[in-house]
């Protein structure tokens, strides 16, 4: 092998061996994004995809609407991922069906979408301010 090719190789060996890390995103947002895929496969039937109750099936209930601050509850992440787990008539309970995981992810999801509604309701001014 000529000193060239050895040097070519070991650059390569080099570059290939190196340490940088991985682009790592927030927890957050991997949560969000699978909260987001398991809510449009379990839960948009009902909910709908943006969260606002709007369906055959969910415009029948007052607590479908995920996103106008009506909750059951206090709207917490853990009173959602509650309500998720065990269901309140007429929701179905996903425990069994969901994991854990997959429960407080989707549960989390419902809790950014209300959250991302009711700043959209503080920024949008009402009919008195116009």
């Amino acid at each position: 092998m000529t000193r060239r090719a050895i040097l070519s190789l070991a650059l390569v060996v080099l570059a290939a061996c190196r340490r940088d890390p991985l682009p790592v995103g927030e927890r957050g947002d991997r949560d969000e994004a699978a909260g987001r895929r398991i809510f449009e496969r379990k839960c948009a039937s009902c909910h709908n995809t943006n969260g606002d109750g709007d369906t055959i099936t969910g415009s029948r209930f007052p607590y479908a609407n995920l996103i106008d601050g009506v909750w059951r509850s206090d709207g917490s992440v853990a009173a959602i991922e509650q309500q998720v787990r065990v269901g309140h008539d007429p929701m179905p309970k996903f425990e069994g069906k969901l994991t854990d995981e997959e429960i407080r992810q989707v549960a989390a999801y419902v809790a950014e979408l209300a959250h991302a509604a009711e700043a959209t309701r503080r920024a949008t001014p009402g009919p008195a301010a116009r």
